[in-house]
């Protein structure tokens, strides 16, 4: 048994059914006249160009009438296109913004590895051989190895660990950071490589929660803010989350 057929209801433009009305009663009643007042008889027999005048006449309000229904009717057609267009543009941006979020999530892998690489060379600079000598460069490569296997952010803590653990001790910070010109150079790439990140993420992130989370819940925004507050001589109290020391 074949299920029935689901009909499309039909509807129609108020418009067109109004202009639809008026033209049947406007005809009716030139009917109406021509026929009762005028006489069909008489009306045949009048010459070709006055027949020709009261037909124009008797049919121009209805062509009138019917510009003017197709106005408004393209005017709402119009405005139709114009949501549809500007919906398709709505879409077009967000298939954007999110291929955008897409690549830029790409980048942020290939990112983070830079700034451990670079957070790397600057731990061995400072606690290796040439620094205070606490890594072999036997134990660097291993655990350049690991980094670079599994755990990218491994140099950025330890350079975190580093500062937090001398934090008291200005001096020592600046030695850390700015203690040499190799250092100096590694402080200086990670900021600029850092802050371009974030220069990035903002292009793709409409409420910041991309750019808050790098900064404030990264291993390598904690560093960033930390190298940042040692470059200006500020205390890092204010990235560890307690009140500055009073006294001794």
């Amino acid at each position: 048994m074949t299920e029935p057929r689901a009909y499309k209801k039909f509807t129609i433009d108020w418009r067109i059914a109004f202009g639809f009305v008026v033209s049947v009663i406007w005809i009716l009643a030139g009917l109406a006249y021509l026929l009762g007042v005028l006489g069909w008889a008489e009306f045949l027999q009048l010459p070709t160009g006055d027949i020709g005048s009261f037909l124009e006449g008797a049919f121009a309000p209805l062509a009138f009438l019917w510009l003017v229904i197709g106005h408004f009717m393209q005017q709402k057609e119009i405005s139709t296109n114009t949501k549809a267009i500007g919906l398709q543009e709505m879409s077009a941006r967000r298939l954007e913004l999110h291929s955008q979020r897409d690549s830029y999530f790409k980048l942020l892998t290939l990112v983070q590895s830079q700034l451990g690489s670079i957070a790397s060379f600057h731990y061995m600079s400072v606690c290796g051989p040439t620094g205070t000598g606490e890594i072999t460069s036997e134990e660097f490569v291993a655990l350049r190895s690991q980094s670079e296997t599994s755990d990218s952010a491994l140099f950025v803590r330890k350079m975190i660990s580093l500062a937090l653990y001398n934090r008291a001790d200005p001096s020592m910070l600046r030695a850390i950071f700015y203690g040499s010109e190799i250092r100096t150079r590694h402080s200086t790439h990670f900021i600029q490589t850092f802050a371009r990140l974030l220069d990035n993420a903002a292009a793709v992130d409409t409420d910041s929660m991309i750019c808050d989370a790098l900064l404030n819940g990264s291993p390598a925004g904690m560093l960033y803010r930390i190298v940042g507050l040692v470059g200006s001589g500020d205390s890092l109290d204010a990235v560890v989350g307690v009140a500055p020391s009073v006294g001794g």
